[in-house]
């Protein structure tokens, strides 16, 4: 009979054929495994996705922070499932440097109590066609307008706006 020791596990002790460290590590591995698989179809079944590839940390992507292609796909997710819209500036690294850009953020409640955030980068400048979107119009809810006042009216009427003159 061949007794062997583990390089990985040296105080596991002797063995016939698996290392009781190797085995506990596989288990573990495995039960972290079937955890985030199953975290990850409950993000699916939330979002209505078909498909959730694995985060990119490169992006800024967690199991609870994901990033879609634009803000149409966003919109698409705000309509279907709602949500807090939030915006920030954000600096954004590529090949050649950084560039400042806007991040449009989508927090979803999910049946756990936890959220979901699904974030997008978007150009106003370059996207004017996109300000008439939901997702866009939830960050300002309510126009801002100026109703002028009986004050203002009577110093239209005067052609003067200095309020130095005013009684």
């Amino acid at each position: 009979m061949i007794l062997q020791t583990c390089r990985r596990h040296p105080s596991a002790g002797r063995f016939m054929a698996t290392c009781s460290g190797c085995a506990h590590d596989l288990y573990d591995t495995e039960q972290r495994n079937r955890a985030e698989a199953a975290h990850r179809a409950r993000l699916r079944t939330v979002l209505g996705l078909r498909h959730l590839p694995t985060p990119r940390p490169e992006l800024g992507e967690t199991d609870a922070r994901r990033c879609v292609w634009d803000i149409r796909e966003l919109d698409a997710l705000y309509a279907r499932l709602g949500g807090t819209v939030t915006t920030r500036q954000v600096e954004r690294d590529y090949g050649g440097g950084t560039f400042s850009t806007t991040e449009v953020t989508l927090a979803v409640p999910t049946p756990d109590g936890g959220t979901v955030e699904v974030f997008t980068d978007w150009e106003p400048a370059a996207e004017a066609d996109t300000l008439d979107l939901p997702v866009i119009r939830a960050l300002h809810p309510v126009p801002v307008t100026v109703e002028p006042t009986v004050q203002d009216v009577a110093r239209e009427d005067r052609g003067y706006w200095n309020d130095r003159y005013d009684d």
